[in-house]
């Protein structure tokens, strides 16, 4: 998805090696490429996961859009984006196939390939491994651009990884639209509050009134907040987004967001079972 910014020698993957780049797991996880190491091919982001514990370079729009499913997944534990693939290993499967392995166009040096997203998966009590190259569906009708998926493809069949291609066709538009939505509002310390502890006690005064709500629109919910419990212009939006961004109210993920959909349609969050996008896409 993205294009290195600047050369990429053998003295400068050396030198990620040695900062720990692609090494750990969870927040102390490090990927091979930041945003500021690439051009990429949309807009980059670096976006903090709770679930992680630190902050995510994202070098595409896609990327993002699966980053936020995965991270909103109760089945993913662990999220690495940018995973540097073993060069030894990715060369002797370029020989194999008999194509070019890529190269850093100015130094004329291999490359460490990596792979978008490698996301531990709990099922039941079982945590396996799932790596995902994201890819505009367009691209696929490359034949240089296949012959690198299929240089991933093998290296994550040799180590029992299960590994899919995920394109913008897979992505389901709306539900991103309300996790990017909903994302930016899991914390609220970035928030204005007049004392500690503010939006604790709105959302406290939101889940309690919501058993007189019977019936209400979001509207008129919102109206009741307003003239009952003090609540200021936006503030029962800003509860509500934080709320269904924590899991804490439940919202319909795929419907485009109404202020006339009654309050009744919210219910307890229940667990996510796993996306879709975590079985093997070919």
């Amino acid at each position: 998805m993205a294009k290195r910014r600047y050369g990429f020698d053998e003295d400068k993957q050396a030198r990620f090696v040695k900062e720990g780049r692609g090494q750990g797991h969870g927040t102390e996880y490090r990927p091979w490429l930041t945003v500021q190491d690439v051009s990429s091919l949309g807009r980059s982001s670096r976006i903090y996961s709770r679930k992680t514990g630190r902050e995510h370079h994202l070098l595409s729009d896609m990327e993002t859009a699966l980053f936020l499913l995965f991270d909103r997944s109760d089945a993913v534990t662990d999220i690495r984006e940018q995973f540097p693939l073993d060069r030894e290993e990715t060369r002797r499967i370029a020989a194999d196939m008999g194509v070019r392995h890529p190269v850093d166009t100015q130094s004329r040096t291999d490359i460490v390939m990596t792979t978008d997203f490698v996301v531990n998966v709990r099922t039941g009590d079982t945590i396996t491994l799932a790596a995902r190259s994201v890819k505009p569906a367009s691209e696929l009708d490359k034949a240089r651009t296949l012959e690198k998926q299929e240089i991933e493809r093998r290296y994550w069949h040799v180590k029992g990884v299960d590994w899919g291609l995920v394109t913008d066709l897979d992505l389901p538009a709306q539900r991103i639209k309300n996790l990017r939505w909903l994302h930016e509002m899991q914390s609220l310390q970035h928030m204005t509050a007049p004392y500690p502890g503010y939006w604790d006690d709105q959302c406290g005064r939101f889940l309690a009134c919501l058993p007189q709500a019977t019936g209400m629109s979001i509207k008129q919910f919102v109206r009741l907040l307003e003239s009952t419990q003090g609540f200021a212009t936006g503030e029962t939006l800003t509860a509500l987004r934080h709320l269904a961004a924590n899991k804490r109210i439940a919202i319909d993920l795929d419907a485009k967001f109404d202020m006339q959909v009654q309050v009744d349609s919210f219910g307890v969050a229940a667990l996510d079972a796993a996306s879709p996008l975590l079985r093997k896409i070919a």
